[in-house]
């Protein structure tokens, strides 16, 4: 699936992609100084020996602990095509996940929320030694989900996987206004481009195909960290279950509380983008409904 999912990218790239930077291992000072102050994405790979996630998670291992939950779940890019949000049984999705015939993704579920002692199977400190306030989730889908060009704007982001791999694509926020057509969609904390590399249309967006892309495969017990405003999008491989924490720092902070709040509120009272965005759908009453 990799190799037909790069060569889609590079057909449609004037450019060669680059690869991200990898190294094994990296202190935490060092991460500070070389990733973090710097803005600048690196694979590890020989950091998640430690983590209990790497031991004990798996599907049959989720089955067991979330046999009673519930949660939401979603179908296909809701980034840049339509935003498909359904509510169940946590097991009823682990079960079509399984099948690996199915598109249907447990994507950004908090753990803190639904399963609180996890919140100990990983270690993100690369990035939460430096922050005030973390957001960890959870994500678990079948070989081809797509999570399409978004950033996190308020937020560092360390993606780590814990089995089957995914493909990531980094844009440097600097190209942002030049070649990756911000969106009007509305989700919060991120900002959304309108290129679909699945359904790529040049005469709409025929400055993307001039941009720098860098690339990298996750595979079990690596983790990626992606920085803040960096463009990203990711395919999963495999069946896979990763993890993945936002990390703010006092200023991010002070924006989520400021000016992103009464963003969040006006926009759930329905007076900012109602009926575009991601975290919010329609019923089959017909109803707008928060995720």
């Amino acid at each position: 699936m990799e190799k037909q999912i790069l060569e889609r990218v590079q057909n449609i790239l004037n450019k060669d992609l680059i690869e991200i930077n990898t190294i094994e291992k990296i202190s935490h000072d060092d991460f500070y100084s070389n990733h973090i102050k710097k803005n600048t994405p690196v694979k590890l790979t020989q950091m998640m020996s430690h983590w209990k996630a790497t031991e004990l998670w798996s599907l049959d291992y989720f089955e067991k602990i979330g046999k009673d939950k519930e949660t939401y779940m979603y179908k296909g890019n809701i980034r840049q095509n339509d935003t498909n949000w359904q509510f169940g049984a946590f097991q009823d999705y682990l079960n079509e996940i399984r099948s690996e015939k199915t598109d249907t993704y447990l994507g950004n579920m908090p753990i803190a929320k639904m399963f609180p002692e996890l919140l100990e199977h990983v270690d993100f400190s690369l990035i939460s030694n430096n922050t005030i306030r973390n957001s960890t989730s959870l994500w678990i889908g079948p070989p081809g989900t797509i999570t399409g060009w978004h950033t996190d704007r308020l937020a560092n982001n360390i993606l780590a996987l814990i089995e089957g791999r995914k493909l990531v694509f980094l844009v440097n926020p600097k190209e942002s206004k030049s070649h990756m057509y911000p969106s009007d969609k509305y989700e919060p904390g991120s900002r959304l481009s309108d290129v679909n590399m699945e359904n790529f249309d040049e005469k709409k967006h025929p400055n993307f195909k001039n941009v720098n892309v860098q690339y990298t495969i996750i595979n079990p017990g690596e983790m990626l960290f992606i920085p803040q405003t960096w463009w990203h999008c990711v395919y999963g491989l495999d069946v896979s279950i990763s993890s993945n924490n936002f990390g703010f720092t006092p200023i991010d902070n002070f924006k989520m509380k400021s000016s992103e709040l009464i963003k969040r509120k006006l926009h759930n009272a329905g007076l900012y983008s109602p009926k575009n965005c991601v975290c919010h759908y329609i019923d089959d009453s017909g109803k707008r409904v928060k995720r």
